[in-house]
């Protein structure tokens, strides 16, 4: 079966420019076993923006029925997912919508999906830095990461060619000061996140769940981690958590091997029924 990768990052974010490139090492090497998809969010990477009226598109609720729509259109599931970041969010909500298109589910340090107090809009918010510049990128990798040059030169490159794309600084200039982000995103995000804290407390994901988690989220602690396990285990026995020491938020990127190991080992199993 199909794996699916799913970015973070935040629509008009002028400090990181998430996309579907951060997992090229990770679809290259399950490229060997089965189809690896990595995808550009609404918004995101290569992705068009939504329309500026389309004030659902600017949230997070707008990410998960575009990301829903590009599964169908694929129509190659059931797919495994994989989730980082906000990415877990779109991932988790996909399952609780439409589990026909979900083979298994693989959460990476999402604090957007998990109960607790996230931390990485301070980091945002404190960000002295010019958008869209490389000192912008340095100043969230410093934060973001347990080693820093775990980001590569060649990655940094094509978030700041990502970021210097029209659409993108168009994104970055509607979520500005006093935009779309304070107005619609920010909001939204709250009433998506306690919506989905209820419906996970009172009904099952209806597939097998995996957690990976670094120990050294600065953004996402480790107690989210535990928090969200246990609110998943609640209705789902068929649920694991690996914690990878460490690592700052891309546990994938800083600690690619025992990723990709963990992460092989759940997909296996689930093909073979295990």
């Amino acid at each position: 079966m199909p794996v699916v990768f799913v970015h973070g990052g935040t629509i008009g974010d002028a400090s990181s420019a998430s996309s579907a490139d951060d997992f090229l090492p990770l679809v290259q090497d399950c490229s060997a076993t089965r189809r690896a998809i990595s995808v550009d969010r609404l918004g995101h990477g290569y992705t068009d923006n939504p329309a500026e009226d389309d004030l659902e598109g600017w949230t997070m609720d707008g990410s998960v029925k575009h990301f829903i729509r590009f599964l169908e259109v694929m129509n190659a599931g059931p797919y495994h997912l994989v989730g980082q970041s906000r990415g877990g969010y779109v991932v988790t909500r996909t399952t609780l919508e439409r589990p026909d298109l979900v083979a298994s589910l693989t959460i990476g340090d999402s604090n957007t999906v998990a109960p607790g107090g996230a931390r990485n809009e301070g980091i945002h918010l404190r960000n002295p830095h010019p958008p869209g510049t490389i000192e912008a990128m340095e100043f969230t990798t410093n934060l973001y990461y347990f080693s820093p040059e775990a980001l590569s030169r060649e990655l940094a490159q094509k978030k700041l060619d990502i970021l210097a794309t029209p659409k993108i600084r168009a994104a970055i200039e509607r979520m500005g000061p006093g935009g779309y982000r304070v107005k619609h995103y920010l909001p939204g995000l709250v009433k998506a996140r306690e919506e989905l804290f209820m419906r996970l407390k009172h009904e099952p994901l209806k597939r097998r769940v995996q957690i990976i988690w670094a120990f050294n989220d600065p953004t996402a602690p480790i107690e989210m981690g535990y928090n969200l396990f246990a609110l998943i285990a609640l209705h789902q026995p068929h649920v694991s958590m690996h914690v990878v020491n460490q690592s700052g938020h891309s546990a994938y990127r800083e600690r690619f091997e025992p990723f990709m190991r963990v992460l092989g080992n759940h997909l296996e199993a689930v093909d073979d029924g295990n």
